[in-house]
């Protein structure tokens, strides 16, 4: 069986569904090692960005495809139905879709991952390059012979909005990066806190933000926690991979902590690899993480595994996720019921200590192999081998 994914996700700064297919490619190699994978990409410098990584994927047929500077390479891929991948690369079985967008195939099944639909719940949030997934993706459903989601919300909303069937869904949770579930030695924690300027204690978030993550409200959140007398500092890391929007919130959350007075409260750290990570999260007494919207929602995850309590929203994918492990919020826009919430487990060390371990055993179901077996036997389905 050979396997081509879209290699787009790799050509920038890593963001969650460049760590999907990364993820998902290696592991897939491994419960299948006869299998045939590569990745494709056009751009302006796809043939150079794609030949770099090459080294990093022993095993994995890489292809990338320069285009004119004049020529976006999101217009060619909307252009392309007379122009099938075939052509690049000859013949192979399946085009995994990974991106939300995919080639022309001649014979090749398309199967596709569905991570979310924000860009059509929250229109208005967007920027312009994420807005034109509103157009493309119902011709990239149509296409497809299989669609793999994040969740069964997510399922439920590709039902909604597109009419997808359930026979042509298939939910497959991500895994969870396995370096969570150890624990990071004192002087990796040190370095790591002395990095970021920080020290507890201190309440964490981890995510970008976008205004579905629901971050003004957390901030608001806290200002009324340290009100109450709670000393912690605020720790929001990450950040990343939305560009100008991106920014524009940046400096909007900076202008509010600013009038707040909370510069010195509230840390943003930018982004932060998940060994780092580990190291500071380990270290904080709880992760809150308000957003409003998730196709599935890994920092409550990663908290889990590394023996964190979490509060988290009653929204989305988020109770799916977090199951029984996690204190939720009913009304995520209300900074009042998510500081009670966080006050709660502040205040008690038993149901602590006991969504602690719920949280340590849920974490370990969500697994990249467990993941991968799923796909190949649609892989299978699809080409009429099962």
């Amino acid at each position: 069986m050979r396997v081509i994914f879209d290699g787009t996700p790799f050509l920038l700064e890593k963001t969650g569904i460049g760590h999907y297919t990364e993820n998902l490619l290696a592991h897939l190699l491994k419960v299948d090692p006869e299998l045939e994978a590569g990745l494709f990409a056009l751009s302006l410098r796809a043939g150079h960005r794609l030949r770099r990584l090459a080294p990093h994927y022993p095993g994995v047929r890489v292809r990338g495809f320069n285009l004119p500077a004049n020529f976006l390479y999101y217009r060619l891929w909307k252009r392309t139905r007379a122009f099938p991948a075939e052509m690049l690369l000859g013949d192979f079985d399946i085009f995994h879709a990974t991106n939300y967008q995919a080639p022309a195939l001649r014979r090749a099944k398309l199967v596709t991952t569905v991570h979310d639909i924000n860009f059509v719940r929250f229109p208005e949030m967007q920027s312009k390059g994420i807005r034109r997934f509103i157009h493309s993706l119902p011709r990239l459903l149509e296409r497809s012979s299989a669609v793999f989601t994040d969740s069964r919300f997510t399922a439920r909303e590709l039902a909604e909005v597109y009419g997808v069937s359930e026979e042509r869904m298939e939910v497959v949770y991500p895994g969870l990066n396995p370096v969570f579930y150890s624990q990071p030695s004192r002087e990796e924690v040190e370095l790591a806190l002395r990095a970021y300027c920080l020290e507890p204690p201190y309440l964490a978030y981890i995510g970008n933000l976008h205004p579905r993550k629901n971050l003004a409200t957390l901030v608001e959140a806290f200002v009324l926690l340290r009100g109450r007398g709670y000393e912690h500092k605020l720790a929001v890391i990450g950040g990343g991979g939305l560009g100008r929007l991106n920014n524009a919130e940046y400096r909007k959350l900076m202008r509010r902590v600013s009038d707040l007075g909370m510069e010195e409260e509230i840390v943003f750290t930018g982004y932060v690899p998940d060994e780092r990570l580990k190291s500071l999260l380990v270290q904080a007494d709880l992760l809150v993480f308000p957003s409003i919207y998730e196709g599935f929602g890994l920092p409550p995850l990663e908290a889990m595994a590394c023996g964190v309590p979490v509060v988290t929203s009653n929204r989305a994918s988020l109770p799916e996720v977090v199951g029984d492990a996690a204190l939720l919020v009913e009304d995520p826009l209300d900074p009042e019921e998510i500081a009670d919430r966080v006050e709660t487990l502040l205040r008690d060390p038993s149901l602590r200590a006991r969504l602690v371990e719920r949280g340590r055993q849920r974490a370990k179901m969500f697994t990249w192999e467990r993941a991968a077996r799923q796909v190949r036997e649609v892989y299978e389905r699809v080409l009429g081998m099962g």
